[in-house]
Parts: structure tokens; sequence; C-alpha cells
């Protein structure tokens, strides 16, 4: 009664009915009779001729909750094939074998030994002709080998399940249902050996197996669990896009496993001469005419379209659109469009535009666009077209259109058009608009330095022999920093309105308390109330300043100035009050510019860092 409500419920979910479970106990019947008391028990129906069936034939066969493709194995020792369409089974008779084959097959269940439940994507293979499948959702699977193998080994792969390769003697089609240990609790995978089993049986009978034990092989580096990045799921998520779901399900099963090949062409991930284990294979020579899938390379590679490797490149790698690999890159790398990696990169990499990696960049890489290292470079000349971001220190030359990011220090060179960031910088400069820094060892140049520790800045509020008031904020390191000026003389008769001005300075240090600078500005003058503004009204101003401190973060700065005014309209000279007159109202020859020249004086109170 048991037996038949669990045959209704198979029933009911849909199995189809060569893999439905029955019980059978048929002894010495005619074959028309036994195919009778089989539908019964599995519920469904057959379909034969009856003219390529002996239904006369005496039968015996006794199993207990066995597939009925099993079953039928049994009762025709071979000599059937069988199909199921819908709730009928199909036997159609095998042809007369040929006198010399050149393939045979395997087929049977994987089973789990503990439970004897039958295994779904299950990988078997076998390495030699690179032939593979997965078993069904009912541990069921079938391969088709080549005769003429001079050894077959038949490994069977699962997650969570001891490895199991077994040795087949037998060159004629026949079953092999093959038992899996489930890893015991608390221990790992990668420490248990591959089991080994030989094939002792006739054709159509199950595995009688005898058990050897062999050393663990070596630990594949993927094997290693670590939480994944943003950059290792969406490098996931594309490789997933190519790949077929056979390959994504030997990828996770055959982790321990890597197999070598000389070479492989390749058509796309799935169409190629490794098949559909090119994932667990590391060729040599790699050529694929569209998306080359591979697990490693360790001479050349190259892709009309894309390269998916998910493991190591050493040597040459050239993708018509970008290269995608989970390990490390050692030798040259070109991606039309990008390059993707996860491990470190060690040589040249260029990509038409960008560069992505996650671990260490050595030697030279250029990007279209940019380049993004999560991990350190070292020796490295990286040139972006927009940026680089480097997520640790730098060691070499960072080169970018608009912007370099190092988290870390910078041993080395920043050169951008816009702005360079860097936690420190030794041995090098930053060269650009715009330089930040936590700390540095060398001057750095451009319009704007800021260096957070160890640096030179100074916000001072003086008067002038022009302005009486005049804010002044210098920046950058004390032998070479910038100055950003403004002031006013707050309307008196004669003066501008507002000046504003920008420059360069160096200090030297004379004494513990006392800092001597020269300093060059360029000062404009505007004249909001006057009808025509646009005309030169320039002051060009050279300043040797004493600095004496007065306190840690108060000093009074005093010193005179050289000046030179030059106006394009008929702007007179500021009033300068008071200040030893050069030269006045002198013009040049090839302009209306008339020019003035005076010697001035500053003095104020600076207030900033010790």
């Amino acid at each position: 009664m048991l037996c038949l409500l669990a045959q209704s419920y198979a029933f009911a979910q849909g199995v189809p009915p060569l893999e439905r479970l029955i019980t059978v106990d048929i002894r010495n019947a005619t074959l028309e009779n036994a195919l009778r008391e089989i539908s019964r028990a599995g519920r469904f129906e057959f379909s034969y001729n009856p003219a390529r069936i002996d239904g006369k034939a005496v039968v015996t066969v006794r199993l207990t909750n066995a597939p009925v493709r099993e079953v039928l194995n049994r009762v025709f020792q071979s000599q059937m094939t069988f199909k199921s369409r819908g709730n009928y089974v199909i036997l159609v008779r095998t042809d007369a074998p040929e006198s010399s084959p050149k393939n045979f097959l395997l087929d049977g269940y994987i089973l789990d030994e503990q439970t004897g439940e039958r295994i779904a994507q299950a990988s078997i293979f076998e390495k030699t002709t690179l032939a593979s499948t997965v078993s069904n959702p009912f541990g069921y699977y079938r391969l088709r080998l080549p005769t003429d193998l001079p050894a077959v080994r038949l490994d069977v792969r699962k997650q969570a399940y001891v490895g199991e390769t077994v040795l087949i003697r037998s060159r004629t089609s026949h079953s092999v249902s093959i038992r899996m240990t489930p890893v015991p609790p608390r221990l790992s995978l990668e420490t248990l050996p591959i089991r080994v089993s030989e094939d002792t049986t006739r054709p159509v009978n199950t595995l009688a197996a005898v058990t050897v034990d062999l050393p663990a092989p070596e630990l594949d580096s993927t094997a290693q669990t670590r939480p994944k990045s943003i950059l290792d799921k969406g490098r996931d998520g594309i490789t997933r896009f190519f790949v077929s779901a056979q390959q994504s399900i030997h990828d996770v099963n055959l982790s321990r496993d890597t197999l070598y090949r000389d070479w492989q062409v390749s058509f796309l991930p799935f169409i190629g001469t490794n098949h559909r284990l090119s994932g667990r294979i590391s060729n040599r020579i790699s050529v694929n005419a569209l998306i080359g899938y591979s697990f490693g390379v360790r001479a050349f590679e190259v892709g009309g379209l894309f390269n998916l490797v998910r493991s190591d490149v050493t040597g040459f790698q050239a993708g018509g659109i970008g290269n995608i690999v989970g390990g490390n890159v050692s030798g040259v790398q070109l991606g039309g469009l990008f390059n993707l990696n996860g491990g470190m990169v060690q040589g040249v990499q260029a990509g038409g535009l960008f560069n992505v990696n996650v671990k260490q960049a050595q030697g030279v890489q250029l990007g279209g666009l940019f380049n993004a290292n999560a991990g350190e470079l070292t020796n490295i000349v990286q040139v972006g077209g927009l940026f680089n971001v480097a997520g640790k220190s730098v060691k070499g030359l960072q080169l970018a259109g608009i912007a370099n990011l190092a988290v870390g220090d910078v041993q080395g060179w920043q050169v951008s058009g816009i702005v360079n960031r860097a936690r420190s910088v030794q041995g090098g400069h930053q060269i650009g608009l715009i330089n930040l820094a936590d700390s540095a060892g060398n001057i750095p140049i451009g319009l704007f330095s800021h260096v957070q520790k160890g640096g030179f800045r100074r916000f001072e509020v003086a008067a002038t022999e022009i302005n009486l008031l005049n804010l002044t904020y210098r920046t950058g390191v004390r032998r070479f920093y910038n100055i950003i000026s403004a002031g006013s003389n707050f309307g008196r008769e004669g003066s501008a309105d507002l000046t504003a001005g920008y420059g360069l300075g160096t200090g030297f240090v004379l004494s513990r308390s006392t800092l001597f600078t020269l300093e060059g500005t360029h000062h404009h003058h505007f004249y909001f109330n006057q009808p025509d503004n646009g005309g030169w009204n320039n002051q060009i101003r050279l300043s040797t300043l004493f600095e004496t401190k007065l306190s840690r973060h108060l000093s009074l700065a005093y010193g005179p100035s050289l000046n030179w005014y030059f106006s394009g309209d008929d702007t007179t000279p500021p009033t300068r009050r008071p200040s030893v007159p050069l030269f006045s109202n002198g013009t040049d020859a090839f302009s209306t510019s008339r020019h003035w020249g005076w010697v001035g004086f500053q003095v104020g109170l600076r207030f900033g860092n010790s």
C-alpha cells in the first residue's frame, strides 16, 4: 500500500516514466507479462512494435525501489533503447553492434552512498577526450566515449561530496551507477582524498567497486572562499551571461580540479575543442573567434570579442573588446575597450577605455579614459586619459588628463590636468592645478596646493600702501607655496573698489622665531563704478617679508615691496600712502598702456601652523 502511494505521488509530481521508482519481483514470467507488470507498477504505458520483441521469452528480475530505466536494462540486457513521451515509454530495438564500434555508451545513476538518493547536477567527465555531462534532476547521466582509449577513468564531482574516479575496463556499452560519499560534518572538502574505484562488472550490471585512497591533490586557489566585492560580483555576472548552465555547474563541482591542455580553439565558451569543461582547463595557447572561456592561460591568447579567464594569465592576451580575468596577469594584456582583473597585474596593460584591477599592479598601465586599482601600484607608469585611481600606495608615475587619486602613499610622481590627491608624497612631486596631500616630502607644483601635515598654511590680515585691508591665504610647503589675496581701500578716492591677486612664494628659516619670504603676486584692480571697467588695471608686486613669531600660531609680518602697475584705459594709478615713486606715466612702443612703478610696504598679522 505504501509503495502504491509513493508511486502515485511521483506520478502526480510529473516524474518522467523512466525515472519513477518501482519495486518488482518477476520470476520466470514471459516478457509480455513482465512488461505488463512493470507498466502497472510505474503507472505508465509501453509503446513498441511486437514484431521486434519476443513476447514469449522468459524473464526473471527482482529489484526494490529502482528506477524504471534500470529495471528495463535488466530485462533487455542492453538490447533495447528507451524513450519517454508523455506517459509512454517507447521501446526501440538496438541495431546489431558493429564488429569494431568506434564509440561506446556509459550510463547510470549518481547516488548518495548513505541515503541512496539520486544526486542531481553532478559532473561526470573523462579527462583525455574532455567528454562531459551533468546528471539530470533524477541523477541519471549518459556519456559517449571512443573505444580506442588506452585507459578510461570516469571522474565524478559534486559540491559537498568526496570526489570519485572510476576505472572502466570494458569498451562496450553498459551501465555504471556510482555512489558518492557526503563530506563529513566539520571537515573541509580540501582535506579529503579523491576515491578511486574500479569497474569490475560485466556490461549492464551495476558497479561493484574496490576503493583505493589517493593523496589529496594540490588545492586550487578558487576553492578558497572570501567575501565577494562589487567587482567580483560584476565580473561573475558578465561571465554567467556568456557561459552555459552546464559549464557553470562544472565550474562549481570541479573547484578542486584543474586540467591542462597545450592549446584550444573556440567559437563561443561552449563551442570549442575544450567543450563544456573549458572553465576548468588551463591552456598554453588559446585562440577564440568570438568569446573564449578557460580556467587559465600560460602563454598566448587572442579573442575576437572577449576573453574570459577564471584564474591566471601568463604571457600575451588580447581581446577585441576586452579581457576579464579572475586571477593574476603577468605579461602583456590588451583590450580594445577594457581590461577587468581580479588579481595582480605585472607587465603592460592597455585598455581603449579603462583598466580595473583588484590587486597590485606593476609595469605600465594605459587607459583611454581611466585606470582604477584597489591594490598597490609598484614600479608603475599609469596613464589615464581622464583619471587614475589607486586603492593603496603608488610607486612610480601617475599621469592623467583630469585627476589622480591615491588612497595610500605615493613614492614617485602624480601629474594631472586638474587635481592630484595622495596620503603622502615622497621621492617625487605632484604637478597639477590642485594638489592635495596629507604630507609631502617634496614640493607640489600647481595653482593651489594643500599639505595637511608639515605643510605651510598662513592666513594673513594686513595693510599695504594701496589697501587698508588685505586678506591673504598662503598654502603649500615652505619652499614653494601659493598665495591668494583680496583687498579693499573702502572707497578711498582714487583707489579701486576691489583688488584680487594670485602669486607664488618661498620661505627661508633665519632662526627659530624668524622666517624670511620672497613672494611674487599679480593683482587685478576692479573699478565697479566706472562706465568702462574692461581695461587693463594690473599690478605686479615683488615682496620681501619677514615673519616674526609672537606665539605658536600668531606672527607679525612686515617688509618692503617693489611694484609695477600698468593700465590700458584712462584710469590713474591707485592712491599710494606712503610709497617711493620709481617711474610714472611711462608708455611703451607696442601698445597704449601706461606704466607706474613704486616701492611699497606691507605689515600685518599671520595666523597658521607653527
